[in-house]
C-alpha cells in the first residue's frame, strides 16, 4: 500500500464535500416552488442528506488515518486507530486499485462541475426547487452546455464517493468490515439513499423545466433551443 493514496484521499474528501454541501441558506417558504408536489428532497430529506455525506465523510478520514497509522505507528493517527478493532482484529492496507482511480475521477470531476455550477447560479442555487427573489434566467458557465449540471455532477460525485469508500481497495472492504452483516446493510443503505435522491433529481428536471419556462417564457424558449440537453449532452 502506498502513502500515495493520502493525497488521492484527502482529493476526493474536499471534492465530495463541495459537490454534496449547499452553497447557500434554505430558500424562504414563499420561494420554495410546489413542482412537483410532495418533492421528497425538501425538509426531512435534507436532512438525511447531510447526515449520510457525513458518514461516507467519516469513512474515507477513516481510511486516511488507517494508512498514516501503517506507515507512522508509533505517532497520533495509530493510536487513535488502536481503538478500533477491525473484524480481523488487524488493521490491513487499503490499496491503490482501478476501482479507486476512477473514484478520484469520478468525485473531482463532480465537484468541479457542481462548484461551477454553483459560482454561475450564485445566489441562486437552492438545494430547494425554488423561484428567488430577483431571479433571473443563468445561461453561463456549464449552463450553456447543459440545463442541469447541478445534477449530473452531484451523480458523478456521488458514484465517486461510494466507490471509494466501499470499493475495491477501500478501508471498508480490506479491512474485512464489509464481511459483517451491519456493515453490508450500512453500504446498502447509503447506495440506497444516493440511488434513490438522484431518481428525484431526474423527475426534478422536467419540473425545474416547467416552472423556469413559465417565469421566462420567450427567453426560456431560447435558452432550451440553444442548450437542447437536460444532463448529458448528445445524450439526455
Amino acid at each position: 500500500m502506498a502513502l500515495d493514496k493520502v493525497p488521492l484521499l484527502l482529493v476526493v474528501l474536499v471534492s465530495y464535500y463541495v459537490a454534496a454541501t449547499a452553497p447557500n441558506p434554505p430558500a424562504a417558504p414563499q420561494e420554495i416552488s410546489k413542482y412537483p408536489p410532495g418533492d421528497r428532497l425538501s425538509g426531512f430529506g435534507l436532512t438525511i442528506w447531510v447526515a449520510v455525506k457525513r458518514l461516507l465523510l467519516f469513512v474515507v478520514l477513516c481510511e486516511i488515518t488507517t494508512i498514516v497509522s501503517l506507515h507512522y505507528p508509533t505517532g497520533v493517527f495509530a493510536q487513535a486507530m488502536s481503538t478500533v478493532q477491525t473484524p480481523d482484529h488487524k488493521l490491513a492496507s487499503p490499496s491503490i486499485t482501478p476501482a479507486f482511480i476512477l473514484s478520484v475521477f469520478l468525485t473531482v470531476w463532480g465537484g468541479y462541475l457542481r462548484w461551477a455550477s454553483y459560482r454561475a447560479l450564485g445566489r441562486l442555487y437552492t438545494y430547494e426547487v425554488s423561484i428567488r427573489d430577483h431571479h433571473k434566467l443563468v445561461t453561463t458557465g456549464p449552463y450553456s452546455v447543459i440545463r442541469h449540471p447541478g445534477y449530473i455532477s452531484s451523480a458523478c460525485a456521488c458514484t465517486g464517493i461510494l466507490l471509494c469508500a466501499f470499493g475495491p481497495g477501500s478501508w471498508m472492504l480490506e479491512c474485512g468490515w464489509l464481511d459483517l452483516l451491519w456493515a453490508k446493510i450500512f453500504a446498502a443503505l447509503m447506495i440506497t439513499f444516493k440511488v434513490f435522491c438522484h431518481i428525484q433529481f431526474i423527475q426534478r428536471t422536467s419540473a425545474e423545466d416547467k416552472m423556469m419556462r413559465a417565469q421566462f417564457g420567450a427567453q426560456w424558449d431560447e435558452w432550451a433551443k440553444n442548450v437542447p440537453y437536460k444532463l448529458v449532452p448528445g445524450i439526455f
